[in-house]
């Protein structure tokens, strides 16, 4: 059943039960204002697709709030510590392969930062005293990289393991 079919059977229950409350009597109406509120409420939820009533939006979230973790963050991690650092036996060559192939698609800066991020395990504010940048710009340069990144994860389905 589609959305629009469920919120128009849910109007027009509301009309019903609107039709009901002026012929009820004081105890039925109790339960039918009841009954409008909740089909309001499921209409508004619907409708615009975040809890009514909500003053902040899922889209409105702080920048760790709304960061979409990998399936395995510690890849990075293990890339990091085999190719940065030198340490052999970390990850396969598959995997290093596969990691790689998805940060050719950033930018050296955001790949850079990425690294710095997920590799090191860095925070913001570390991150941005070392680039000697705002923390607001490693925030848009993690979020522009995440999309990428998604973005190349939805294209390379075998990367989609390690992403």
């Amino acid at each position: 059943m589609g959305m629009k079919k469920l919120r128009k059977q849910y109007r027009e229950s509301l009309k019903i039960v609107r039709a009901l409350q002026l012929k009820a009597n004081f105890e039925d109406r109790e339960h039918l204002e009841s009954m409008t509120s909740d089909l309001q409420y499921a209409i508004e939820w619907m409708q615009t697709g975040r809890r009514p009533g909500n003053k902040r939006g899922i889209e409105r979230r702080a920048a760790y709030q709304r960061e979409v973790l990998t399936d395995d963050p510690l890849k990075y991690q293990k890339y990091f510590i085999a190719n940065v650092i030198g340490q052999a036996g970390s990850i396969t060559e598959s995997e290093r392969e596969r990691i790689e192939a998805a940060l050719q698609c950033l930018s050296k800066l955001e790949r850079e930062v990425f690294l710095m991020a997920r590799g090191q395990c860095l925070s913001r504010s570390e991150i941005a005293r070392l680039l000697r940048v705002e923390k607001g710009t490693v925030n848009n340069i993690l979020t522009r990289a995440d999309k990428k990144l998604l973005k190349h994860k939805k294209i390379c389905r075998p990367f989609a393991t390690y992403m």
